[in-house]
């Protein structure tokens, strides 16, 4: 096998870890109570889709913290969406959160 395919194989091993890392975080939260859905950006924010009840939302995503960090997949930041607020047509950061929660403590 050559060099140069041995670099691309090589690469692509070290860049699998993460992704699959993130795919795990995320269907582990996509178990929780409460959770609809959620997914991830390239930015390291996780958005939860929630239904929009009276709860202690930031205590609830500080929870979800220590639910992806055995998973480390990169997330820094989960964000708590009333799935009634969650606009498509707009890119995620713009979109009203119920809380977030800093991950990378």
């Amino acid at each position: 096998m050559g060099r140069w395919k041995l670099a691309v194989l090589a690469a692509c091993l070290a860049c699998s870890p993460a992704l699959a890392d993130q795919s795990s975080a995320i269907q582990a939260v996509k178990g929780q109570p409460k959770v609809l859905d959620a997914q991830v950006d390239n930015s390291g924010n996780m958005y939860v889709f929630v239904k929009p009840e009276k709860i202690a939302w930031g205590q609830y995503a500080a929870g979800l913290c220590g639910v992806v960090k055995p998973h480390q997949g990169r997330i820094f930041r989960m964000r708590i969406i009333a799935v009634t607020q969650a606009n498509y047509s707009k890119p995620p950061a713009s979109w009203d959160r119920l809380a977030e929660a800093d991950c990378s403590r």
